[in-house]
């Protein structure tokens, strides 16, 4: 005896039963209005996300905090909801405290950086200036068309010498020893 199983347009094979259905083929993405202005949905990432087929890829935020807001109406867990959507616990906490908190508010909550936002402005670094008796002091000195000083061309001497005695300028004199010793 044979059993056939009847066939669902859009669920795979083995799991009509528990698929959660989000769209259809002549609706596959929907704009929504969020506080950060309009966005758009792509619901085949939603539904996929949803039903635990998120495998390599990430939904956007607001996609996963649409899919979120599904699997809390059918009663998943956090920690199932996180994975399937592909953030950490403690987002999905930030964007829904409780689990009745409606999406509205969940979509207020995100925030998303721009391309070329950071996480917080970088403070300025305190500039170094490079110390006199280094080659790097006298590369100051040419950048700012100044005349070396003796300590700075007694570096750049030294620094020269190691170059043509051992061909390279790795490990070239550094220290006032050392620079002391090439630039005799």
């Amino acid at each position: 005896m044979t059993h056939s199983k009847q066939a669902v347009a859009g669920v795979p094979v083995g799991r009509h039963r528990d698929w959660i259905s989000i769209t259809s083929l002549s609706v596959p993405t929907v704009w929504m209005a969020t506080p950060d202005g309009i966005v758009c949905l792509d619901l085949v990432a939603v539904e996929l996300a949803v039903n635990g087929r998120r495998e390599g890829w990430t939904p956007s935020a607001h996609e996963a905090a649409y899919a979120a807001s599904v699997l809390f109406a059918r009663g998943v867990e956090h920690s199932v909801i996180a994975n399937r959507v592909g953030v950490s616990g403690t987002t999905m906490r930030s964007w829904y405290p409780t689990d009745d908190t409606p999406l509205h508010e969940a979509l207020a909550r995100i925030r998303v950086r721009t391309p070329g936002q950071s996480a917080a402005p970088a403070a300025p670094r305190p500039r170094v200036l490079p110390q006199c008796g280094t080659y790097a002091g006298y590369r100051f000195h040419q950048r700012y068309k100044e005349p070396g000083c003796q300590e700075c061309c007694a570096a750049r001497r030294a620094r020269d010498r190691y170059r043509r005695a051992h061909g390279t300028y790795a490990g070239a004199p550094t220290t006032p020893e050392e620079i002391a010793k090439w630039a005799a």
